[in-house]
């Protein structure tokens, strides 16, 4: 990014009260990555950032850098999407701030890497649109394969074979070993069971552009399983659970609750 003012569009990730009346925001552009800047007196006056520092949001900002090793700074931020529809509903915006605190987690400051910055405004128009029918486990998949973390699934990690076609096959998946396995394979720290055909559709998801898989309705076993393996895998690469991810967690289980009264 050059000194001097720069503009772009961006989606915001996140925000964080610093000092009196300044915010320090995170967020992702398709040019310069991800960025983080402060905006001064942001929340004294919200004259010259009207709804557009809650993530998420897509927005037009003009950041000011003093060079390489100063922090930038947000002088305006235009609204140009709020999303407003997902944060009507605790359980689709919870799902939102899954999306955006990826993105923040796997990518570094400053690197832009190519399909990010549209794969995140995909999937936020997509739950925009459709409520929670896309499943974020497609995400969580192309975005995993896009920063350079994606698990082996079309076959065993240890042995390379490629998993069969058997309906109701079960392979196991171990996250420290970066994929599934197959039984044959698997020691005595097995991981969790999976079906072949969960790991085949997560596999063939990377492939897919989000117009098709906006149109795939996994069953509800897809869900499970698939929750599983990437939660713990994706535990396992960040060295931490996402703060979102155990307040989804949480409202999940109070919803649970919920039912079986």
């Amino acid at each position: 990014m050059r000194r001097g003012p720069n503009n772009a569009e961006a989606i915001v990730l996140g925000a964080i009260d610093y000092g009196e009346s300044d915010r320090i925001l995170t967020f992702y552009t398709e040019e310069f990555g991800k960025l983080k800047a402060i905006a001064k007196g942001a929340r004294r006056s919200r004259k010259r950032f009207v709804g557009a520092l809650d993530a998420p949001a897509r927005v037009r900002g003009v950041f000011y850098s003093n060079g390489p090793d100063a922090l930038l700074r947000v002088d305006s931020a235009m609204l140009l999407e709020g999303f407003c529809r997902t944060k009507t509903g605790v359980l689709r915006y919870a799902e939102a701030c899954c999306l955006v605190e990826l993105v923040s987690e796997t990518t570094r400051e400053g690197q832009a890497t190519p399909g990010i910055y549209g794969l995140l405004l995909d999937f936020l128009r997509l739950m925009e649109a459709g409520g929670l029918e896309v499943s974020p486990r497609f995400f969580e998949m192309k975005l995993l394969g896009l920063a350079g973390y994606l698990p082996h699934l079309e076959g065993c990690v240890v042995c390379r074979r490629r998993f069969d076609g058997t309906e109701g096959a079960r392979v196991y998946f171990l996250s420290d070993k970066g994929g599934a396995v197959c039984g044959r394979c698997n020691g005595a720290d097995a991981g969790p069971s999976v079906s072949a055909s969960t790991c085949r559709m997560l596999d063939a998801a990377t492939r897919l552009d989000t117009g098709k898989l906006a149109r795939l309705r996994p069953a509800a076993s897809f869900e499970r399983e698939a929750g599983e393996i990437l939660d713990g895998f994706i535990r396992h690469q960040l060295g931490k659970e996402l703060k979102t991810k155990r307040f989804l967690a949480a409202m999940r289980d109070a919803d649970t609750g919920r039912d079986a009264v």
